[in-house]
């Protein structure tokens, strides 16, 4: 028997390779979407080689010292947030939940010995995101919902936003559990006034199914709906040309709007760079493919006609010439031998880095995992005593720091010293792109500015607090941070936060998209949150 498990996670920030959970809630329901059982709502203690973004903190309103009072140890946390998505027949859903909490779940297992993706297939368990329905709905059937526009006139999907323009309750944007309640009140309203388009989506949560949608075989046409970045909400009209040449989950397809002879002329080094994101390989035009995986429920049609000639006329979308580019395309396929073009285009090492950020380096071979599962079951008395030569390069540095944190006692003299020489590294060098103390003070600093709530100052007087103190463990000749905390009032406000100080990578939209509804947990944690 099936059940949905609607949850959220807050974390130290936006990336999801470098960044941790700090909070994790959750709700059961049925198919219906009924609430089944209790909701779970945990947060997670800090671990001491890793420093928070001080703009994430203002935002949850979460900090270090909460977590380490009221949080459980980084171990149990990850096994209690494990059993609620791998009990059998979960299908698990969120905001976003594809691209980011997904990935924040795989990279936690990752650090902790586990099957990073056996919890979404194994056992009849499987996985959806509540945001691809979202974007069908406006890009196919705009009279849904209200849609709130950002400054630019563009719709935005933010979670708070969404709930506030269709009156669903929110009580506290970025507290998991209210984001949790959000989500499934918007997921409620679409299943209420969209039950067939809610339907086909969450149907995609069959890989095999999706395959259908867009079959190679047959290049038959279809419409799949991305990022909506403004350009006819992001409907294309694609064409399924190969599987991808390594990840056999995926489809390439090409987008039908564009002139499919542009690929007679290019090799597999050209090809590379366009395929590349925008600013990686320099000023270079992408070229129209696109890749689909079919294992991320994917919002893809078969049948056209869920595109209105209405609506293709408001988004400017030209069906007949899309579906007249079809013989055209398969034209130059004839021609060009795409198989090997693409072949070549992916063959490429992957890019050297920490170990633990290396999740997507290659799959664990079975022996391996066997014993990766041993360890994770062993009587942490006997763990000093393990040996083992894993056949993976990877595993050994995961092993030493996974009893660092969760048993030090087990640590030898030499790898004590490799564990503090890993810490030094990370914290104050920044190896790997990785938060530094000196990054953090950075941010503080420039996140204090304007009037704001008092108790986002203390909030920032925390993390400093956090920060110096872990610096002091790591490195002798740390003074701490220089300047004394700053008056409340001329403190920047949290709506501003991101927008103040760059993060390491680009902000992934959607993340700090709130929601709307049910009660936080009583707890001490600071107010400001962005409204």
């Amino acid at each position: 028997m099936h059940t949905l498990l609607v949850f959220d996670f807050e974390t130290t920030g936006t990336d999801t390779v470098r960044d941790r959970p700090v909070q994790f809630a959750c709700v059961r329901t049925d198919l219906d979407l009924e609430i089944v059982g209790n909701p779970t709502t945990l947060h997670c203690r800090p671990t001491p080689d890793h420093l928070p973004d001080p703009a994430a903190c203002l935002l949850n309103g979460i900090t270090p010292q909460f977590c380490q009072d009221v949080g459980l140890p980084e171990l149990q946390f990850v096994d209690a947030v494990h059993r609620e998505l791998a009990a059998p027949g979960t299908i698990s859903f969120g905001y976003n939940s594809i691209a980011f909490d997904d990935e924040i779940v795989r990279f936690m297992l990752w650090r902790n010995l586990m099957d990073p993706y056996a919890r979404e297939w194994k056992d009849g368990c499987r996985r959806w995101d509540l945001l691809h329905l979202v974007r069908a709905t406006y890009a196919l059937r705009p009279d849904t919902l209200e849609w709130p526009r950002n400054e630019d006139g563009t719709v935005s999907f933010s979670l708070a936003r969404m709930s506030a323009a269709n009156g669903l309750l929110h009580q506290s944007a970025h507290d998991a559990l209210s984001d949790v309640y959000a989500t499934l009140s918007l997921a409620r309203r679409i299943r209420e006034r969209q039950p067939r388009l809610y339907a086909h989506c969450f149907s995609m949560i069959d890989k095999n199914l999706a395959l259908g949608e867009m079959d190679v075989a047959l290049h038959q046409p279809f419409i799949h709906v991305g990022r909506n970045s403004g350009r006819a909400a992001g409907v294309r009209i694609l064409l399924p040309l190969a599987q991808h040449p390594v990840n056999r989950n995926e489809v390439i397809a090409w987008d039908l709007a564009a002139d499919p002879r542009q690929l007679l002329d290019l090799d597999a080094e050209t090809l590379r760079r366009r395929l590349a994101p925008a600013g990686d390989e320099g000023e270079v035009e992408p070229i129209p493919l696109v890749c689909i995986a079919a294992n991320q429920s994917p919002p893809v049609f078969r049948n056209l006609s869920v595109l209105s000639r209405e609506r293709a006329a408001e988004l400017e979308i030209d069906v007949a010439a899309a579906l007249a580019n079809v013989p055209v395309t398969l034209g130059v396929l004839e021609t060009v031998d795409l198989a090997r073009l693409l072949q070549a285009a992916f063959d490429r090492p992957a890019p050297e880095c920490d170990p633990e950020q290396a999740l997507y380096a290659g799959f664990i071979g079975n022996m391996d995992r066997r014993a990766l599962d041993t360890l994770r079951t062993m009587d942490p008395g006997n763990l000093a005593a393990f040996e083992l030569e894993f056949s993976d390069p990877r595993l050994g540095a995961l092993f030493l720091r996974y009893k660092a944190r969760h048993y030090p006692q087990a640590l030898s003299r030499r790898e004590r010293d490799k564990w503090e020489e890993y810490r030094f590294d990370k914290l104050v060098t920044g190896e790997c792109g990785s938060r530094t103390v000196a990054a953090v003070r950075a941010s503080v600093a420039g996140l204090r500015g304007q009037p704001a709530d008092p108790a986002a100052a203390a909030l920032l007087d925390d993390v400093v607090a956090w920060t110096d103190s872990l610096a002091a463990e790591i490195d002798p000749f740390d003074s701490g941070t220089p300047a004394p905390p700053v008056a409340p009032e001329t403190l920047a406000a949290p709506e501003a936060a991101l927008q103040a100080v760059p993060p390491q990578q680009p902000v992934q939209p959607d993340f700090f998209g709130g929601a709307d509804t049910a009660p936080a947990p009583a707890k001490r944690r600071a107010t400001a949150r962005r409204r």
